[in-house]
């Protein structure tokens, strides 16, 4: 009798043991590394980073919010008005007026503001309206078509005006902030987020074909043209300029490589003046190198040669990969278009080619690059 009890109780006993063990194995945790405890630690003891502050893994991030107060006194509002002819059965024609709104962003203190061409194109008046309400009469002070970027001025005052970012540091991944004023809608700018998707991507429009242009998933709409695409840092990184028209998400912007200077050439001359060399090139990548055959794995090759342009003068061929512009190596498009561009029209360079296994050099004068 005395062992039938001893076995009835020996799920007890084992119960006992079990929950002595598990105790002992508490008070082993607590001294286990902090990562190792992390995972039991109440949620009200977790920090909570301040609004300024935010961090994945160990790289830290502005606060979006603040980038946006800082960057929203740039940014302003185009009203633009158009008298059309519109013509009828019963009415017939007459003139009406036609309003469109986009966006444009401050970047020199006098008031001089950069915009899309098509926001103004046509316009028989322009409306700027910033953030703080103020609204001004906006005067054209020169257009580009070809790059699709206007500049703008209204009267001289001391406004808030926002930086490029140098072109160079931007790299697909960067997250980038969209501001504008996006379907003309009340209550101020609007503002979206995504990361840069890809670089270098040329786009068909209704009017031309824009080359140098950022990929983004920051949603641009109706009224962002002309806008600012932001870095985290508040710098211009792009002008947002179109979006899909698939309905997938995804939007493009001039990059500032292209933003610079022609808004440099529009306030020295009225109009871009870029030098020209009269080639359609891309890069020579070991990939293409290994499909044409190349003797070179990096430089510019050259796939057209306009028929009345410099290049054809100097006897550049398609087919030829340009690896030196006078005294500065180029192994990529935008070397070389960044080489041109620091010269004067008349300006008689040494182009350095490899043409087939045989290194040339040809002297090419530079003439001004047609703009359409």
């Amino acid at each position: 009798m005395r062992s039938r009890k001893s076995l009835k109780s020996l799920p007890l006993a084992i119960g006992i043991l079990l929950l002595i063990s598990l105790a002992c194995s508490t008070e082993v945790d607590k001294t286990a590394t902090p990562t190792q405890v992390s995972s039991y630690q109440s949620t009200s003891a977790i920090a909570t980073p301040t609004p300024s502050q935010y961090h994945i893994g160990a790289i830290q991030l502005p606060s979006v919010p603040q980038v946006v107060t800082d960057v929203k006194p740039s940014v302003v509002s185009i009203v633009v008005n158009t008298l059309i002819e519109q013509c009828d059965f019963f009415f017939g024609c007459r003139l009406i007026d036609q309003d469109n709104a986009g966006t444009g962003v401050i970047f020199d203190p006098d008031g001089l503001i950069v915009t899309n061409n098509h926001v103004i194109s046509g316009a028989d008046s322009i409306t700027v309206i910033l953030i703080d309400e103020r609204i001004f009469e906006g005067e054209i002070v020169g257009q580009d078509p070809a790059s699709d970027l206007a500049v703008i001025k209204i009267p001289e005052g001391s406004y808030q005006a926002i930086e490029f970012a140098d072109p160079a540091i931007l790299e697909v991944g960067h997250w980038v902030i969209a501001i504008g004023n996006a379907l003309a809608l009340e209550g101020g700018p609007t503002v979206t987020m995504g990361i840069v998707g890809a670089l270098d991507r040329s786009i068909m429009t209704q009017d031309s074909r824009l080359f140098d242009m950022i990929q983004t998933d920051a949603a641009i709409n109706p009224g962002n043209s002309g806008g600012p695409l932001v870095n985290l840092d508040g710098q211009v990184v792009g002008i947002n300029t179109a979006r899909s028209q698939s309905g997938d998400g995804i939007g493009f912007a001039v990059s500032t490589f292209t933003v610079i200077p022609v808004v440099e050439s529009i306030l020295a001359h009225g109009r871009v003046v870029f030098s020209w060399l009269g080639v359609g090139v891309r890069d020579v990548t070991p990939v293409i190198a290994a499909q044409q055959d190349l003797s070179v794995s990096r430089g510019v090759f050259v796939s057209v040669v306009q028929p009345d342009g410099p290049a054809v003068a100097a006897g550049i061929r398609a087919g030829d990969i340009i690896t030196r512009f006078d005294t500065k190596e180029v192994s990529n498009v935008k070397q070389l278009q960044k080489a041109v561009r620091e010269y004067s029209i008349g300006h008689k360079a040494e182009v350095t080619i490899m043409r087939g296994n045989e290194l040339k050099t040809l002297q090419v004068t530079l003439e001004e690059q047609p703009r359409g």
